[in-house]
């Protein structure tokens, strides 16, 4: 009576095909997206090669080992992920940090801490390049309008608090230059003269010296920068000693890793262990069923692994091992 099932070679390797498709050696481990199939089957060639089984009970286990060591692996980037993230979240951290500390002044946000200091820099470099520009060099309204806050800022008026900056510049008329804050701000015909003409009418306004309050405002625009470095330089301790703090997962995310790496590698070694028995069997050796196993078998019921095993506990696990 026939057994059922195809005769012909061609079937047959249809049959194969479909369980190898269908089997553990299906693209089911493989998460889309982020791992490889050619990655899966490679690993998976690897440990059967490594391994070598024979007959559908030990090629199996095999494949159970693939499985577990590729989990294994996924693991390992699990957790180099969550560090990495964990990681990048550190600046935002900081800056919740810095938001409610009594002793920090001006930005919280590192971002915004070193952006500072970018501008403080660039505002130096314009007021020291101002002096040595023609009067027909076109300047934006933006660094126009910064050149002329600065210099009524600093004026004795606008010091004293007799006189907002503000104020005082609305105040003042520039040749060729439309009056009002918005109109200038919107004016598209800045030059260094202008600016300049700017200067004076401040400077003719609050009866001061126009070269004397630009003096000032580049030097304050320069002691400006000091303070705005020191806050950049303690920013860049600071995520310094948070990134070295953070070479590890956060608690949950390190408990969660650390349990399921645990309960993968007992899987793992015990797949090994079953195959490694009946391999032994197979060779004409003794491997009991009761034997010791890395996941158990302890009276005080303490999972080890052999590497952690004292003397008398290594000798009783390779006893059972190789069926002694």
């Amino acid at each position: 009576m026939s057994k059922g099932g195809p005769a012909t070679e061609g079937g047959k390797e249809v049959v194969r095909w479909n369980a190898t498709r269908h089997g553990m050696r299906s693209p089911a481990p493989v998460v889309p997206g982020i791992e490889a199939q050619e990655d899966w089957e490679r690993h998976l060639s690897g440990i059967l090669e490594s391994l070598a089984p024979e007959g559908h009970l030990e090629t199996v286990l095999a494949e159970r080992v693939a499985l577990l060591s590729w989990r294994l692996h996924r693991v390992t980037r699990y957790e180099t992920e969550s560090i990495a993230l964990y990681q990048e979240k550190a600046e935002d951290d900081l800056a919740s940090r810095r938001r409610f500390a009594s002793h920090v002044l001006g930005a919280a946000h590192p971002e915004a801490v070193r952006g500072n200091l970018e501008d403080a820099r660039a505002k130096h470099r314009l007021f020291k390049r101002f002096p040595k520009l023609p009067d027909d060099r076109r300047l934006s309204a933006f660094d126009a309008d910064l050149i002329l806050w600065t210099v009524a800022e600093h004026t004795d008026v606008a010091a004293e608090g007799e006189t907002a900056p503000e104020d005082l510049l609305e105040s003042i008329s520039i040749p060729g230059v439309p009056d009002g804050a918005e109109a200038r701000e919107d004016y598209g015909g800045w030059t260094a003269g202008s600016v300049r003409a700017g200067i004076e009418a401040v400077a003719r306004a609050t009866d001061e010296d126009p070269a004397e309050l630009l003096e000032v405002a580049t030097s304050e625009a320069g002691r400006a920068i000091i303070g705005k470095e020191q806050a950049a330089e303690q920013v860049a301790r600071d995520l310094a000693v948070m990134s070295r703090e953070r070479l590890l997962p956060d608690d949950k995310t390190l408990e969660k890793v650390a349990r399921y790496e645990a309960h993968l590698s007992r899987l793992l070694f015990k797949s090994l262990h079953e195959i490694e028995a009946m391999q032994t069997r197979r060779a004409g050796g003794s491997a009991p069923l009761a034997r010791l196993d890395v996941d158990g078998g302890f009276p005080t019921g303490e999972q080890k692994l052999p590497n952690e095993l004292s003397g008398d506990e290594f000798g009783v696990y390779e006893r059972h091992r190789v069926g002694a």
